[in-house]
């Protein structure tokens, strides 16, 4: 590599230069550039070239000009909160109409089943 690079000299396609580009590797880089494009921190002119260049590359090192230039996410977000299904700041599992249904009808039931045990022991005693 004849320039100075703007990635930390332990990054991996730095350190890795002579690695081949595996299929994880350019999905992922491939993810992050059409993302970049999508939130519009990309036009479509480097878009265009960076998915040329991630296409291209046998190497790791070869894709260091796309890792440079990718612009930072707009908004870091953790990956496990973008795979949540729950609402922000609810823990626990989702409770369906379905399900809620069969805990009221539980409850109903327990309610009559006490009242009848209460009935016949009422009955017994008198």
């Amino acid at each position: 590599m004849d320039h100075m690079s703007k990635l930390p000299p332990s990054s991996r396609y730095l350190q890795r230069a002579d690695e081949p580009v595996g299929e994880t590797e350019r999905g992922a880089l491939t993810k992050r550039v059409s993302d970049a494009f999508a939130d519009g921190r990309l036009d479509a002119d480097s878009y265009r070239q960076f998915m040329d260049v991630i296409y291209a590359a046998k190497t790791l090192g070869e894709l260091v000009p796309v890792v440079e230039q990718l612009p930072a996410a707009a908004v870091n977000t953790p990956a496990i909160v973008g795979e949540g299904k729950l609402p922000a700041g609810q823990v626990g599992e989702i409770r369906t109409p379905a399900r809620v249904g069969w805990v009221v009808f539980g409850a109903i039931t327990g309610v009559a089943a006490l009242l009848a045990l209460v009935a016949v022991l009422l009955l017994l005693l008198l």
